[in-house]
């Protein structure tokens, strides 16, 4: 590994690279937050069907499947703009002029054209977010990394309270097309900083990375690293996930109503959680990947312990229904700031896109792809009996998580779980 002269010379601070990285996830965060947070109760009051609500959430399907394009992001820009920069700011800029596209056709009025633009600006902002990922993990010190994914994590609550429930608000009080449009205001302005600043030069630069230039998915999947590390980055989360998942809809069966779980989610649950991802970085830092991974299974284990004990009583009081999906959303923030560190440890090279693009997907995919078929185990045995397998699947995945990085141990996966923090 070699660090190219002149970035000794002229090593842009920790603040300035994490500022940098906050306002581009921020350019995510927010219209993410807008989507999947305020949107679908602004479908519902104007009165659309719950089968085109529904479809809202469809929108995650860019973010699932980013990697097919995740090589070429990598391999193409214009050099006097920078390789990562010939990517972010573009996009950044479309996806601003999307949005005032989206300005012009209310829902109530053009569903399905409002639904196309809103489509593109998902895949244009999975698309951003494949340079941007790959931007942090070539600028990033490993030190950095724990508070940079700290920074991507906090991203999304932020985006869910100032895109979900900030939004909501100016929608009952100017209207669509002027949520629209500063929704729109809002993205180009934080695109400047980006526009403004001369591209960091990676970390890593050298001979082996330039040959692999062209590496693209199937060959960052057949890496040694990639293999051992697998996983550990999946079994003990895909559950997790799902568990997570279930628990507003048991609190719906328990007799609150939605307007009750939102009003948790905003001023408990969404606040616990982006508090809780900053203290997940400092816990990471300081104790390292694989001690900080025991004590989020645990946790989760736990949880599904005491909501096995929950769903058959059949009741919670107000404050520990708040505590539950707080602590959830602080597990999302944690579980999210590892996986990251974890990901960027293992995709930092010139390919640190691509890399990064495919084992984020897979994260999401696995849980994705198994939420329907929880979903009918749930309806089959019931709550209780849905978080009893749930909370052995859990431990069962952490174990395979153990057992990895054991028989990887001294050379290898062990390592890379430790090096994570």
């Amino acid at each position: 590994m070699s660090v190219p002269s002149n970035t000794v010379e002229h090593k842009p601070s920790k603040l300035f690279k994490l500022s940098l990285l906050a306002s581009m996830y921020l350019c995510q965060a927010i219209p993410l937050g807008y989507v999947f947070g305020c949107l679908p109760v602004i479908l519902r009051e104007q009165g659309v069907n719950l089968k085109a609500v529904g479809a809202v959430f469809a929108l995650h399907l860019p973010w699932a499947v980013k990697f097919l394009c995740a090589s070429w992001v990598d391999r193409k820009y214009i050099p006097a703009l920078g390789r990562r920069k010939s990517w972010i700011f573009p996009l950044q800029w479309l996806g601003a002029a999307l949005l005032v596209g989206v300005s012009y056709f209310p829902p109530d009025k053009d569903f399905a054209l409002m639904y196309m633009l809103l489509f593109f600006l998902s895949c244009v902002m999975a698309t951003n977010d494949i340079a941007v990922d790959g931007y942090a993990t070539d600028i990033l010190e490993e030190s950095e990394r724990p508070w940079g994914n700290s920074i991507q994590s906090a991203a999304r609550f932020a985006g869910l309270m100032l895109g979900g429930g900030v939004m909501l608000f100016m929608n009952s009080n100017f209207g669509w097309q002027t949520l629209c449009l500063f929704l729109s205001a809002v993205v180009f302005s934080f695109s400047l900083p980006v526009l403004f600043h001369r591209e960091i030069d990676p970390l890593i630069c050298n001979q082996a990375d330039e040959d692999s230039s062209g590496e693209g998915v199937l060959a960052f999947l057949k890496r040694r690293e990639v293999l051992r590390v697998l996983p550990v980055l999946i079994a003990p989360t895909a559950f997790a996930f799902t568990s997570v998942q279930m628990r507003t809809p048991l609190l719906v069966d328990m007799g609150f109503d939605s307007r009750s779980v939102g009003t948790i989610l905003m001023h408990y649950a969404y606040p616990a959680g982006l508090a809780g991802t900053f203290l997940s970085g400092w816990f990471l830092h300081r104790v390292g990947g694989r001690a900080f991974l025991r004590v989020f299974c645990s946790t989760v284990i736990l949880l599904a312990v005491y909501t096995v004990f929950v769903a058959r009583c059949g009741t919670i009081p107000y404050w520990q229904a708040a505590l539950l999906l707080s602590i959830d959303n602080i597990l999302i923030g944690a579980v999210m700031v590892w996986s990251f560190t974890l990901m960027m440890k293992v995709s930092a090279g010139r390919n640190a896109g691509t890399g990064f693009a495919v084992l984020s997907s897979l994260f999401i995919i696995v849980p994705m792809a198994a939420s329907p078929a929880f979903g009918h185990i749930g309806d089959m045995l019931g709550m209780e009996g849905l978080y009893i397998l749930l909370g052995l699947l859990c431990f069962a995945g952490f174990m395979v998580a153990e057992i990895a990085v054991r028989h990887e141990g001294r050379p290898g996966a062990s390592r890379m779980v430790e090096s994570s923090g």
